[in-house]
This record gives C-alpha cells, sequence and structure tokens, in this order.
C-alpha cells in the first residue's frame, strides 16, 4: 500500500513539473513576431539585432497651436509587443532582463499587459519617482494607481523586472523589489511588450515566460 501511495505522489510530481512552461525569448530571431518599427517616425523605433530589441521613444514633439500660435510640446509614447505563449486565465511570470538609459520625470519606461489592441491594454511605468497601474479602453485612460518609489541606494541602469499574476493580485517587480501590486484586474489576452514614454531608449536582453 505504502508502495502504491509513493508510486502515485511521483507521478503527480512529474504531472506538475511537465505542465509546468517556460519560453524564454533571446530576440536570436523575431520568433514571438515582436512589432518592428525600423524606420524613423515621429514617434519612435524598435528594432531586434544582435540579439536584443531596441526600443527608443522622441521625447518631446514640438508643433504649432492652431488656437494659440504658440509652440507646444507632446510628449510621445511608444510601445511594442507580441503575444506571450501563456494562458493569462492562469498563474503565470514574465522575466525581463532590461538596460534602461535614464530614469526622469519626463522619461518613464515600463511593461504593457493584456494587451488587445493599442486602445486597450494594461501598463506599469515607472520613473525615478513613483511607479503607476494604468488601465486603457479604446485609448482612454479609464482607471490608474500610483504610489511613490525609494531607490536602496544607487539605482542601476541594468535591471530585472518580473511581472506576477497569482490569480488574484498582479505584482510589479524591479530587482527583485516588489514596487507596486495591484488587485482584482481580470486578463484576457496574452499581449505582452514594453513601453518608453519620453527621450527615452530601453534595451531588452531577454524575456522568459513562467507558467
Amino acid at each position: 500500500m505504502k508502495k502504491f501511495i509513493l508510486s502515485i505522489c511521483v507521478f503527480i510530481t512529474m504531472l506538475s513539473v511537465t505542465n509546468a512552461q517556460s519560453y524564454k525569448e533571446t530576440f536570436d530571431s523575431n520568433s514571438l513576431e515582436w512589432t518592428e518599427c525600423g524606420y524613423k517616425n515621429e514617434i519612435g523605433t524598435a528594432i531586434i539585432d544582435k540579439g536584443v530589441m531596441t526600443i527608443k521613444s522622441k521625447g518631446v514633439k514640438k508643433g504649432l497651436s492652431i488656437l494659440t500660435g504658440v509652440i507646444v510640446g507632446e510628449y510621445t509614447v511608444f510601445e511594442t509587443h507580441c503575444y506571450a505563449p501563456l494562458n493569462v486565465l492562469k498563474p503565470f511570470e514574465v522575466h525581463a532582463k532590461v538596460n534602461v538609459k535614464q530614469l526622469a520625470a519626463d522619461r518613464l519606461v515600463g511593461i504593457v499587459f493584456n494587451y488587445k489592441d493599442n486602445g486597450n491594454y494594461y501598463a506599469f511605468t515607472f520613473n525615478d519617482d513613483f511607479v503607476k497601474f494604468v488601465r486603457y479602453v479604446d485609448g482612454k485612460e479609464v482607471g490608474s494607481i500610483s504610489q511613490g518609489v525609494k531607490w536602496k541606494g544607487k539605482r542601476k541602469t541594468d535591471m530585472e523586472w518580473i511581472l506576477i499574476s497569482d490569480g488574484e493580485t498582479l505584482t510589479f517587480k524591479v530587482d527583485g523589489i516588489s514596487i507596486l501590486t495591484i488587485r482584482y484586474m481580470p486578463l484576457n489576452y496574452s499581449g505582452f511588450g514594453f513601453y518608453t514614454f519620453g527621450n527615452q531608449e530601453l534595451i531588452v536582453d531577454e524575456v522568459e515566460f513562467k507558467q
């Protein structure tokens, strides 16, 4: 009987390991079909080359206001995404090794997820002072949560970002530190990507999807 119970336990353990999934994107190719934008435009670029993905946004776009005749500035946002090999209805983690050019009030970075299209997605974004969760529906911000961030010691430009979904909460970690956790945000789409705001450059070395 003991041998029978032991056999069942071993079988369940093996089944759990078998069902666990992990996929690592190393950018040696564009196997997940990330949205690349290699030509220069008014917003930014996203290019996969030499084993990394480099994302650049251009910052302030200047133009002439029709109403006032005064030159005004508009901060530009740029994102790139793929459709991740995940079932978002089950718990998962996404680990990303990145390099950030600079963080400032007008230079943000972050991740996009639950991405349906360019008007419908969630985002965690941050800079030197704060982190923010934003929900977009039909191109409009319909909800957000933000809080201040205090970095321990000198902040590094090389970082590891982790997105964790346990079925009830969504947690965003930077270098092992949880900087924001939110609750009761349903996930329906596997679109995942990266976000830059202002005159920013983000280099993504690898992304690992775990489930």
